[in-house]
């Protein structure tokens, strides 16, 4: 009766070791993907901060004063006043 008892026990202790062994594998597992997602992720993250580098470069580029007055002489052909033009109408 005794050894009906114990064999119970240890068929029962070994099933609990068995589901800790795969808990544990499973838990391995997910901690590797994660790892991996992370390294990914962080090449992600260095990208889109060289993407927003190189767009505040051009932004600060492209609305710079010189670049803005080149644009309005050669473009839009205006001129820089030198001397105040006073316009009369007449009825």
């Amino acid at each position: 009766m005794k050894t009906n008892i114990y064999l119970y026990l240890i068929f029962i202790n070994l099933f609990i070791l068995f589901c800790v062994c795969l808990e544990t594998i499973k838990i391995r597992w997910q901690f590797s993907q994660e790892h991996e997602n992370n390294a990914y992720l962080q090449v992600a993250n260095n990208k889109l901060t060289e993407i927003n580098i190189n767009l505040k470069t051009e932004y600060y580029h492209l609305s710079s004063p010189a670049k803005v007055e080149r644009h309005a002489k050669e473009s839009l052909k205006m001129v820089e006043i030198t001397k105040a033009t006073y316009l009369t109408y007449e009825k």
